[in-house]
């Protein structure tokens, strides 16, 4: 995060250039970007008229500084994706004391832009691009185990999911919503998010991006690419792409059966790739709770980003989701207290 890093300008970046992009062209443009709900800053820097061997443009994330002889979780974690295969920037240079990273450039196209346009073939088929990805980090990364990496010493344990709906209910229920809580009303919520967290906790771990969502995968020439997997860690199979399908709105853009085509892509997939089988009741069943658990996740973070950081451009997110949630949670009799405690306490 950028904590106290003052707002980047050309003028401060020029001379950090030629450490992190050594021997590029002199007067680029310079474009602040707009980041998703993330506090690290990106700008784009582009060449009217690149050099040879040179990309025509390229994005500096500005970050909090590190020590020159360490690693970022980011470089560390991006590292190991491209060498198993995954498609993530390639990293041009680094400024550890002025907290630079130089990054290929993707572009402004997003998989959550790119699947509003077309028809439902295209976004089925942007969605099998995302989904290989995926299947790639359940198989060859989580396979290859890196001990340097630091998402293999990190997982969704019953402490970390719980922590995401307590900050759920923290900044969502009562500041948000402004609800107060009765004597008994702190253990009930409790108790629902023990019934939750525990089966996704207790299943067998896979490489889990953490925010795998159609913000943060972009649409460039024909193929896409993986950003912000430096928070990445071990979880349930079905945690990503839960997040992949249901993130602000998106299970009603690719509707029911799109949904349902890209799990059942998923699943043959993974199959083919791990040369195992799976059994396809209880992924349905853990699916189910990564997605009510990512979804309460996530409307605690769109209140955060209003109430804390001053962002009131994500609260319309938070309408769809809790509309997605509702009906899932009413689905399954161990989530009935959380059901109860949702329609107590979240708007109609």
């Amino acid at each position: 995060m950028t904590t106290g890093n003052p707002t980047l300008t050309l003028e401060r970046l020029q001379p950090f250039l030629p450490v992190l992009l050594p021997g590029a062209p002199e007067n680029p443009s310079f474009t602040p970007l707009t980041a998703d709900a993330s506090t690290r800053r990106y700008y784009r820097l582009r060449w009217a008229a690149p050099a040879t061997g040179y990309p025509a443009s390229c994005v500096v994330m500005h970050c909090d500084p590190w020590p020159s002889d360490e690693s970022t979780d980011f470089l560390t974690v991006g590292r190991y994706l491209r060498v198993c295969g995954v498609r993530v920037p390639e990293v041009y240079g680094v400024q550890p004391e002025a907290g630079l990273i130089c990054l290929e450039d993707y572009g402004d196209l997003t998989l959550a832009a790119q699947w509003q346009c077309g028809g439902s073939e295209n976004r089925l088929s942007w969605g099998r691009r995302a989904v290989d990805e995926l299947v790639k980090m359940h198989t060859a990364v989580t396979q290859t185990i890196d001990p340097s990496c630091p998402a293999f010493h990190l997982a969704f344990d019953v402490a970390k999911l719980t922590s995401e709906l307590q900050f759920f209910q923290a900044h969502a229920v009562q500041e948000l919503w402004e609800q107060s809580l009765g004597p008994n009303d702190g253990q009930a919520w409790e108790s629902a998010f023990d019934a939750l967290c525990c089966p996704l906790a207790g299943a067998r771990r896979y490489f889990c991006h953490r925010d795998y969502h159609g913000w943060n995968i972009m649409v460039r020439d024909g193929s896409i690419g993986i950003l912000d997997f430096q928070d990445a860690r071990m979880g349930p199979q079905p945690y990503d792409l839960a997040s992949l399908l249901t993130d602000r709105g998106t299970a009603d853009v690719l509707t029911a059966d799109g949904t349902a085509a890209l799990i059942a892509y998923y699943l043959d997939r993974w199959q083919v790739e791990s040369g195992r089988q799976v059994d396809r009741e209880e992924f349905a069943w853990l699916y189910d709770l990564a997605a009510v658990q990512r979804c309460l996740k996530a409307i605690g973070t769109f209140a955060s980003m209003h109430v804390v950081h001053k962002r009131p451009q994500y609260l319309p997110y938070i309408p769809p989701t809790l509309a997605y949630l509702r009906p899932l949670t009413q689905r399954h009799e161990r989530l009935r207290p959380l059901t109860d405690l949702l329609q107590r306490f979240t708007p109609l």
